[in-house]
């Protein structure tokens, strides 16, 4: 009898139109079988023993070599946890997030960001975040950044982000990522210049919809719409001298009750700005569960089915439909990651952005981290890694997961936020169109 195990992490998918398959989670690889090979494999997956009998010497040392035959599947975890540990803890990368003001034009429905209050950041905190980054430049070696301008709305500050986009860029970090997150209402051609005089490389705008449908759900603070402005902003950046500058990428957020609306408006973009620099994309509504809309709200089977029947129907790739990057998640599990506010307030999240119990500390102090049981809660405390569940779950080294805020609900205040892989479950359904 062979040492060896059919591991966990084998997927064997007999697909009308790609044939016998083996795809295998840990590697993320995908080997194409002959009938005898995939029946053969069928055997050992069903009484999970290798009969030598079965295979070739050569054979057992590839599938040995490919993970398809292991000794242990969970000492794989384990190394996936010690790989997923060691960039979590890297100090050299910042993820970091500035919010020059939380005040907001608009007035969406669905917004999340209910504390909004009129306060801008000030010459001390624009300073005091110069000094933070060349200290850990000094410290730590940092020398890559990710950079994101959020808020309210970023816009609302421009001379802000310039002041302090300067600066940033002054300290010659390497900038791997320069984006702004806006509503685009004063996404004019002045703004424009501003964002590519301090790098900003990737403009994020929201459209829910054409005219009347966005007006209805993205208004300003008086009722008055939004759609005419943002699209005569648009036009100006596609047809001016910056329209090989940026990469703009148009969120539609979408639930049940406007998920038509999605085509309607990514018809209309392509077809007003046909450019390589244009994508569109479905943003998925997350709400509380004490709103009465919650019901609308997309579960994970249903926008995956949303995103399979738009490559099937119309060949529109919305999301990847072969998973990526084994072993990533999202980077607010990192110390390095963090969101400042307008005092100069950090956080996690951009969800956490504006909670007062959910900061973790203030880039004016010395040092700037206090809330250290949210940091460990972040980093270690949901790290699925070491959930009974998830280690013994074939998806898990696709996974990355989910989201630390819907796991941290889980964990911590007994929430039951589905937050798998969409490819559990539908591996053969993503393989199939491969």
């Amino acid at each position: 009898m062979s040492k060896y195990k059919w591991s966990r992490f084998n997927f064997l998918v007999d697909s009308a139109k790609q044939g016998k398959l083996l795809y295998n989670s840990y590697t993320n690889g995908l080997l194409k079988l002959d009938e005898t090979l995939f029946a053969q494999l069928q055997e050992v997956e069903k009484s999970g023993l290798i009969e030598d009998s079965f295979f070739t010497e050569e054979e057992v040392r590839f599938f040995e070599k490919n993970y398809v035959f292991v000794f242990d599947d969970d000492l794989l975890v384990e190394q996936l946890r010690h790989q997923s540990l060691s960039r979590i803890f890297d100090k050299k990368h910042m993820v970091l997030t500035i919010a020059p003001t939380h005040n907001c034009n608009f007035n969406c429905g669905y917004c999340y960001e209910k504390w909004r209050n009129p306060g801008r950041m000030s010459d001390e905190t624009e300073d005091a975040i110069v000094q933070f980054l060349k200290k850990r430049m000094e410290q730590d070696a940092m020398d890559t950044l990710n950079l994101t301008w959020y808020g309210g709305e970023p816009l609302l500050e421009t001379k802000r982000l310039l002041s302090l986009g300067l600066k940033i860029k002054g300290l010659g970090l390497n900038v791997l990522e320069n984006e702004i997150v806006t509503n685009g209402y004063l996404l004019d051609s002045k703004r424009i210049e501003v964002l590519s005089e301090i790098g900003v490389d990737t403009i994020q705008v929201t459209l829910d919809g054409l005219r009347v449908d966005h007006d209805k759900r993205r208004p300003l603070l008086n009722g008055n719409g939004t759609f005419d402005k943002i699209v005569e902003n648009l036009d100006g950046l596609f047809s001016g001298k910056f329209c090989d500058s940026f990469f703009v990428a148009v969120r539609v957020n979408i639930d049940k009750s406007n998920q038509v609306k999605f085509w309607e408006v990514f018809e209309w973009l392509n077809e007003r700005y046909p450019s390589k620099n244009l994508v569109v994309y479905p943003g998925w509504i997350h709400l509380e569960d004490s709103n009465p809309s919650k019901c609308n709200c997309f579960g994970r089977n249903e926008s995956t089915d949303f995103c399979i029947s738009a490559l099937k129907e119309r060949n529109v790739c919305l999301e990847k439909i072969y998973p990526d990057d084994i072993n990533v998640e999202c980077l607010v599990r990192n110390p390095n990651n963090m969101i400042i506010g307008w005092r100069g307030e950090i956080y996690k999240c951009f969800e956490d952005l504006g909670e007062t119990s959910l900061v973790v500390g203030n880039i004016h102090d010395d040092p700037v981290f206090s809330n250290h049981e949210l940091q460990a809660k972040y980093s270690v405390g949901i790290d699925h890694y070491q959930e009974e569940e998830c280690q013994s779950c074939s998806y898990l080294p696709i996974c990355h997961g989910g989201c630390p805020k819907r796991r941290m609900e889980n964990k911590y205040e007994g929430k039951n936020n589905d937050c798998c892989t969409p490819f559990k479950g539908r591996i053969e359904d993503y393989l199939e169109l491969l």
